[in-house]
Order: C-alpha cells, then structure tokens, then sequence
C-alpha cells in the first residue's frame, strides 16, 4: 500500500536533490534545477487544530481510510468558495474563458496556416500569474468546475492554471512563471493532427494509440516554427508524455534528460485528465487522482508531486468530507505544508447509514 507519508519521506533533507542527473542527449537551455527547502510550518491557531483534527478521512493511508470524502468538488456555481466579491469572481472567469477562446484560435490559425497571436497569449498568461501570485483562488474553483464543450480547450487552460500553481510552490520568478505558463498552455498544440481520435469515446486500436502517442513530436514541430518561442516551451511539448522510469513517449528519456518545466508539466497534465470528464473515462474526484498519483510515483518526479499536493491539498478547497462528529464538513482552506490537516466548515450532518 502507498502511503502519502512515503512520498514526503522519499523528498525529506536536501530537497534540491534530483534523481538521475544523466545528461540529455540533446543539452536543453538551463532551466532552474533547484527546489526550495520544505515551507516552514505555519502556526496553527486553535481554531484551525479543532477543525483540522476532527477530520476522518486525511489519514495517512489512503488504502485504509476510515472516513469518507463525500465529493471531489462543488460546481462553479453552487458549493465553490472564493475569497473575492462577485465582481472579483466575474472576472476570473471573464480570463478563464479568454484563454479557452485563444487556445481556440491557437487550433484554428495552426491549422489554417495562419501566424499565431503569441503577444496576446503571452499578455494572458501574465495576468494569469499575477492573479495567481495573489492567491486568488477562484481559478482553482473553475479549474474543477468549468467544462465546455471541447475538453481539450479546458485542459490547455487548466494545465496552465496548476502548472503556474505549482510553479508559485518552487518559488519561480516571474519570468519562470510566464515562460512554464506559455509551455503549459501550448504543451497540447500537436493534438491538432490527431484531435479527431482523441475524441473518440471507444478504445483505440493499437495503430491508432501509436499515431496518438507522435502528438508530442507533431506539437514540437509547430511551436519551432513560431518566431518568438523559446526552446524550453518546445521541450515541453515534447516532454509532456515522457516518464521518469523511461517508460513514456516518444523518446523513452528519463531523470534528469527530461527537464523541469516538462515534468511539471508531466504531473499536472495527468492529475488534470484525471479530475475531469474525457468521452472514453469519468472524472475521479481529486482525492483520487492524487491516490493514483501517489501508486504511481515512479512516474514521476516526487520533488514535484509533493509541491503539487502541497499547492491543491489532498481535499481541494469546496471538497466535502464527512466528521468524527458524524457532521458534513467544507474544506475552506489548505493548510501550506499540511495536505493533510485543512481548515473546515461545517455545512450539515450525515445521514444515518450503516457503516462499513
């Protein structure tokens, strides 16, 4: 069983520490290789130990959970928490649907040959991270609730959205953060020459999943052909399926031959797909997707992982999880170094149920 203590165990001491430093076959411009210390613990008020402690289902097991993690997060609409005004969420989402429209524009100038607006998107995802470095948590509550009505587009804007989250958790620059924001945005471009399989709500043939796998090299190429790109977002494009035990696509590298920013990009593009609909899947809840992170750490670059967990919590922020008290409880807050331990509200008691 894979214990979430077993991931922050694996990244304890020199967290700056990465596996594998075997030297790329093709050198890669320098991206920051170092990860801050682990975050000082933050002072808990009594209020916050109250509620945080009463909670059943952070244990640190997940495969022996004896609570209940009631749903994976509210809609947009109805159980979604932010700290802001109606104008202040009116306008996180007036952005998170102009980045669905450029991304829109991304697919529809590529395929027609046309320039790509890259002044108008790097504008975007400027404002994103300035939105995000101030702690705005609205984007995260559309990153869970919005959907429309093609996948791909949402998912371009949501990897973007974390990968800048978890980008904010290394203690990026603004510059890193605008360039990982560009390569997250972009990390999908190749699906372009291959959207109609993508789509296809059945299971795909064996040389129909191969022409999948070549969208990395397809997206890599597009974004060499776009004047002001810089190599690193290629890498990305390229990266985003590889697998730190060598086992990805379409090069197989590993460790340290993948860089950074793609396997930032790596974690969040699956812990993305995992949260939301897909015509062949249903979404898991987060609490989930971050299990199936967890059981398949070997994937990924654990240094990462655990900066992922530590920026979203294992119970994102609207999550609903039952008591000891036998009460409903909101998550309101992450506690930054304790994924375990959030801050609740409690919004109704449980029905009586036989236990198991």
């Amino acid at each position: 069983m894979v214990r979430i203590s077993d991931i922050f165990k694996k990244t304890a001491g020199n967290v700056g520490q990465h596996l594998g430093e075997t030297k790329p076959k093709e050198e890669p411009p320098k991206i920051p290789q170092t990860l801050p210390d682990n975050p000082p613990k933050k002072e808990i008020t009594q209020k916050e130990q109250s509620d945080s402690m009463s909670l059943r289902a952070p244990l640190e097991n997940f495969n022996d959970t004896k609570g209940t993690f009631l749903t994976g997060r509210g809609t947009a609409g109805d159980a979604a928490i932010s700290n802001g005004t109606t104008a202040d969420k009116a306008r996180c989402k007036d952005s998170y649907l102009m980045g669905i429209q450029l991304i829109k524009e991304v697919f529809l100038n590529t395929e027609q040959l046309k320039p790509v607006n890259l002044v108008q998107i790097e504008q975007w995802v400027g404002d994103m991270v300035n939105y995000l470095k101030a702690g705005d948590g609205e984007f995260l509550n559309l990153f869970y609730g919005y959907a429309s009505d093609n996948y791909l587009y949402d998912h371009m804007v949501n990897t973007t959205i974390m990968s800048i989250e978890v980008g904010l958790g290394l203690d990026y620059d603004k510059s890193q953060l605008n360039e990982l924001g560009l390569a997250a945005f972009l990390h999908d471009i190749g699906m372009i020459k291959v959207g109609k399989l993508s789509i296809q709500p059945r299971k795909l043939s064996e040389e129909e999943y191969n022409q999948i796998k070549n969208h990395p090299l397809y997206g890599a190429e597009i974004l060499s052909k776009i004047k002001g790109i810089s190599d690193p977002v290629i890498y990305v494009a390229r990266e985003e399926h590889e697998r730190q035990n060598g086992t990805g696509y379409p090069n197989g590298i590993k460790n340290g031959e993948i860089s950074e920013y793609g396997r930032i990009v790596a974690i969040v593009d699956v812990y993305e797909a995992l949260t939301h609909n897909r015509p062949y899947s249903k979404k898991s809840s987060p609490h989930e997707a971050i299990k199936e992170l967890i059981a398949n750490d070997s994937l990924f670059d654990p240094l990462i992982l655990k900066v992922l967990i530590n920026r979203v919590g294992v119970y994102p922020i609207s999550s609903l999880v039952e008591l000891n008290s036998n009460e409903i409880g909101m998550v309101t807050m992450n506690n930054k170094g304790f994924p375990l331990r959030p801050v609740l509200q409690a919004v109704g008691t449980a029905p009586d149920r036989q236990r198991v």
